[in-house]
Order: structure tokens, then C-alpha cells, then sequence
């Protein structure tokens, strides 16, 4: 026959026993928990970022419809055009785009930078341009500068989508 202090000795290892269990799981639940908390938060991450490049893909397809005309008309034809309205829409482009630099720094060169001093340049000559031909000139380049950084932003923003769909 089993004596007191051993019967409760047993039941105390039986009761520490299922306390193990009980922590492991509860252990595991929280460790779900936290997982499904840290993929919630990449997911927000993830939405605000596409939700600021989207932002930036909207003003550089203004800048663009602002300046095609620049790029595709005679300087004859600009005549008359308020230029200095349009050199607004694009410096709200390049002040958006050098506060989301980081959006597409890699090893060696950042595009936003580049971009931006590109641009800053041009729109600089561009507004000081009196004749047609020079202000189809730097509008033109400024216009190519924008198209040619609209491929590392598309880049970018799909990398955004793809990585929240995870």
C-alpha cells in the first residue's frame, strides 16, 4: 500500500505532467499568435508602401501628360503656353520623389537622386527659357528624364504588390 507522501507525491508529478502539456500548448498557440501578428504587420507595411508609390506613379503620369506637348510639338507650336504652370506640376513630382528615395536606393547609385538632379536642372533652365525653341529644348529633356525613370518605378511598385500578397 502506497503511503500518503507517495500518493501525493504521484499526484503531484501526474499534475506537473499535465502542466507541461497545458504550457506547451499554450505556448504554441502564442507563438501562432504572434506569427499571424508579424504577417499582419508585413502586410501593412507592404499596403503603405504600394499606397505612397502609387501616390508618386499618379504624379508622374501628370508630369508626363503635362509634358508631351513638349516633346512632341514644334517650338512654334508652344507659342502662347503657360510653361511655367507645367514646371509646378513636375517640381510636385520630384519633391514626392525625393522623399521616397529609399523606394530605390541599391548598392551603388540611388535612381530617385539621379532622377531628381536630372530634373532639377533642366526645370531650372526651363523656367528661365523665354524662346519657344528653348523651351521645348529643356522641356523635352525633361520629359525624357521622366519617362526614363517611369520603368524604376513600375519595378518597384510591383515588387510592393507582389510582396503583400504573400
Amino acid at each position: 500500500m502506497l503511503k500518503m507522501s507517495e500518493l501525493i507525491s504521484w499526484i503531484g508529478s501526474i499534475c506537473s505532467i499535465f502542466g507541461a502539456i497545458y504550457a506547451v500548448k499554450q505556448a504554441n498557440i502564442a507563438k501562432k499568435a504572434a506569427d499571424f501578428a508579424q504577417s499582419i504587420k508585413r502586410q501593412l507595411i507592404n499596403h503603405r508602401k504600394t499606397s505612397e508609390l502609387s501616390e508618386l506613379q499618379a504624379l508622374l503620369s501628370t508630369a508626363q501628360k503635362a509634358f508631351t506637348k513638349y516633346g512632341s510639338s514644334s517650338p512654334k507650336g508652344l507659342a502662347g503656353i503657360a510653361h511655367n504652370s507645367d514646371a509646378e506640376v513636375v517640381l510636385d513630382f520630384i519633391h514626392k520623389l525625393k522623399s521616397f528615395r529609399d523606394y530605390f536606393a541599391d548598392h551603388f547609385n540611388n535612381a530617385a537622386d539621379e532622377t531628381y538632379a536630372e530634373i532639377n536642372l533642366e526645370l531650372i533652365e526651363f523656367r528661365r527659357a523665354a524662346s519657344g525653341a528653348k523651351i521645348s529644348e529643356h522641356g523635352s529633356n525633361i520629359l525624357n528624364s521622366i519617362v526614363s525613370f517611369s520603368p524604376n518605378l513600375k519595378r518597384e511598385l510591383t515588387e510592393q504588390k507582389e510582396s503583400t500578397v504573400e
